[in-house]
């Protein structure tokens, strides 16, 4: 879906595109569709932030210490993204006339002030969460109650017609969507209509989803899914593989784990990342960009870094998604040192006899710098990157993308992960002009 001006995600980008500013609701509902239509659906979102939180750091030195000890750069001499970086990256923006940092948002008429964050400046459940509640519900523990997993591999992939997503007899319940590949091929949306659940789920055009874990079983699923559904070479890819991988791993913390908001590599029993790095080169085709979401923590870059090189990929930039309020402050202090206003993007590429001056892996100082900032919208609803990425890719027509850990569908690409429809249920999604 072509997007007119006043509809892009991006909001501001200075020339060399190291600082762009994008909205976030608008980068996932711009990404429902392909060129040349108009999507005419708005996300249901939080109230954006009006001021920053209230400083939460440690209080002794010693303290401090400790912290920094298990951050990437805990010391500010040697951050990826100093403050002063971050601070010249705003005023750059305020200074092309941008006085509010997102675009009016759709919110539910039972929505609170405070953005879907309580007193303590934590994430409370949050308005939209409490609507999409009932039908995460029944799918996940749909997909909680297939035993054994390794059954899944013996599902075949579905490609969806109109004739088996209408009101009809053939309109196929939730479990038929669990642990195989689904595709929607045609070059418009389809919409799941499951009546045994009454639920409705949206299938944006030429994309396609597998809806599960991340395990042995399930990838091995998947392996034979994109061998059989892109059977062909591409012009820049073999069969099977993708010209961009993106990744956003469920990495454990404590904030996480405090509130239950989804599942962490502590909770999944089987490791996914051991699962993808056995795996997922063999889909990543050769000068393929690959992109992994991180932690401030040393010991998440590192297992980035170890699965780039499992997969032969070599890190060549480093984004940071700046975390601002609607008036364009940081979430926190830009100085602190127990919570950071931002979340760091590695991305790398893939060897490639063509393409193969990188410099070299893992060089924070060798790697190119860029900024995406951003007003945060709902708990783990990051900006999606299809605006960002697709001009970067060696073929621009006909590309293949594929997201794991995946909480929405995007046009085109394929998408993998256990709450990869949360964001595509009905209930998500109003009118544009209502």
């Amino acid at each position: 879906m072509s997007l007119s001006n006043n509809q892009s995600p991006i909001l501001f980008q200075n020339q060399d595109s190291t600082v762009v500013l994008i909205d976030i609701p608008r980068s996932i509902s711009s990404a429902q569709g392909i060129s040349d239509e108009l999507y005419s659906e708005a996300l249901l979102s939080s109230p954006p932030l009006e001021a920053p939180y209230a400083p939460i750091e440690p209080r002794s030195e010693k303290a401090r210490e400790r912290v920094r000890q298990q951050v990437v750069f805990g010391n500010l001499a040697e951050q990826s993204f100093p403050p002063r970086l971050l601070l010249q990256a705003l005023a750059a923006i305020k200074a092309g006339g941008f006085l509010k940092f997102c675009s009016e948002r759709k919110v539910s008429p039972t929505a609170h002030s405070g953005s879907g964050y309580d007193g303590g400046g934590r994430k409370s459940s949050g308005f939209v969460e409490e609507e999409i509640a009932e039908s995460e519900r029944y799918v996940f523990n749909s997909i909680s109650a297939i035993h054994p997993w390794s059954a899944i591999a013996a599902q075949e992939h579905l490609v969806l017609s109109s004739s088996t997503t209408g009101n009809g007899q053939e309109a196929p319940q939730i479990l038929d969507l669990v642990g195989r590949v689904i595709s929607n091929p045609l070059s418009h949306e389809l919409c799941i209509h499951s009546s045994a659940e009454s639920e409705d789920y949206r299938v944006p055009p030429r994309s396609s989803f597998l809806l599960s874990k991340v395990g042995k079983a399930e990838a091995s699923a998947f392996s034979e899914a994109a061998r059989k559904l892109l059977p062909e070479p591409s012009m820049s890819a073999a069969p099977g593989q993708f010209d961009f991988v993106l990744l956003d791993p469920p990495w454990d913390n404590r904030s996480v784990r405090r509130g239950g908001i989804y599942k962490t590599q502590r909770k999944a029993g089987e490791d996914p990342l051991l699962v993808l790095e056995d795996m997922l080169g063999s889909h990543i085709a050769p000068g393929a960009i690959v992109a992994c979401w991180i932690t401030n923590k040393k010991s998440a870059r590192a297992t980035a870094l170890r699965l780039f090189e499992s997969w032969g990929v070599t890190l060549v930039e480093e984004w940071a998604w700046l975390k601002t309020t609607i008036h364009g402050e940081p979430i926190v202090d830009v100085e602190g040192v127990l919570r950071r206003p931002y979340e760091i993007l590695l991305v790398g590429r893939s060897r490639d006899l063509a393409f193969d001056d990188f410099g070299n892996p893992g060089s924070v100082a060798l790697a190119k710098k860029r900024l995406v900032v951003g007003v945060p919208d709902l708990h783990s609803r990051k900006p999606c990157l299809k605006t960002l990425i697709e001009p970067m890719l060696k073929d621009k027509s006909s590309h293949r993308a594929l997201e794991i850990f995946a909480r929405h569908l995007v046009a085109g690409w394929w998408s993998w992960g256990d709450e990869v429809l949360k964001y595509n249920w009905e209930g998500c999604w109003v009118n544009a002009e209502s």
